[in-house]
């Protein structure tokens, strides 16, 4: 439930954007938009507003609104700390 509100965000992206295509499974969406933002949450790219898609270039409009999807994951991460913090479980 705490995600809730994040991955309808994601998922607004994606539908709004067509992607990862026009007609997609709900969590097919938040795992594309999840992928166009990781590599911009890594330290050495942390100042960059939204990641610079290769592979399918998408739309400066489309850009600008990942970029505020972006901020809300970021606010999301620094409200939920222990998630970061976590330690991966082992299978046993």
């Amino acid at each position: 439930m705490e995600l809730a509100d994040l991955y309808d965000a994601l998922a607004r992206w994606a539908r709004r954007h067509s992607a990862p295509a026009a007609v997609c499974e709900f969590s097919s969406r938040i795992q594309h938009v999840l992928g166009l933002l990781a590599p911009s949450l890594t330290p050495g790219n942390a100042d960059r507003p939204a990641p610079l898609p290769a592979a399918h270039p998408i739309s400066a409009e489309a850009e600008a609104d990942l970029a505020r999807v972006r901020t809300h994951l970021i606010q999301w991460l620094a409200g939920n700390p222990q998630v970061t913090r976590a330690e991966p479980e082992r299978a046993a």
